[in-house]
This record gives C-alpha cells, sequence and structure tokens, in this order.
C-alpha cells in the first residue's frame, strides 16, 4: 500500500523528533559533565525517574496500539464476512 501525503509528513516529524532527542541527550550529558559530585547525583536520579516515566508511557502506548491491531483486525474480518463478494472485491483486492 502507497504512502499518503499524511503518512509521510508523519514519518518526517518523526525523524525530526528523533534528532531533537539526539540534541537533548548531548545537552544534558554534558550539563551532567560540568557539575559536582553531589549535584551529579540529584541530576542523575531526576533523569533515572524520567526515563522510568518515558519507558513506562512508552509500554502503555505499545499496548495501546496492540489493541488497536486487534480491534481493527476483528473489524476487517467481520466486513470480509457481510459484505456482498462484488463488494468484497473492491475494499480487499488480493
Amino acid at each position: 500500500m502507497p504512502l499518503t501525503p499524511k503518512d509521510r509528513t508523519l514519518l518526517k516529524r518523526i525523524d525530526h523528533l528523533k534528532v531533537y532527542l539526539i540534541v537533548m541527550a548531548v545537552a544534558v550529558f554534558l550539563y551532567l559533565l560540568c557539575l559536582p559530585a553531589s549535584e551529579l547525583q540529584a541530576a542523575t536520579s531526576i533523569v533515572g525517574i524520567a526515563l522510568c516515566g518515558v519507558f513506562w508511557l512508552t509500554q502503555r502506548l505499545l499496548s495501546f496500539i496492540t489493541v488497536l491491531d486487534f480491534e481493527l483486525t476483528r473489524i476487517l474480518n467481520v466486513l470480509k464476512r457481510t459484505l456482498p463478494p462484488e463488494q468484497q472485491r473492491e475494499f480487499f483486492p488480493e
């Protein structure tokens, strides 16, 4: 299936987001290099908590995507069974 213009725009934005994340990671790393030891421990703890939150949100997003995929697959299977043959050929070319 070819990509739509919306899909291409989304992929470009994701690529931009990757660049921003890399720049932010480098900035945090440089910031941590400039801190004294006691502040470094506090900053590392904050970064660790933030990463735990990101991983938790990622897990929730992947769970949502899995449920959405399951529901869409179920709906498509119901449509395949209930549509007349001519509409099946139109909507589901194989």
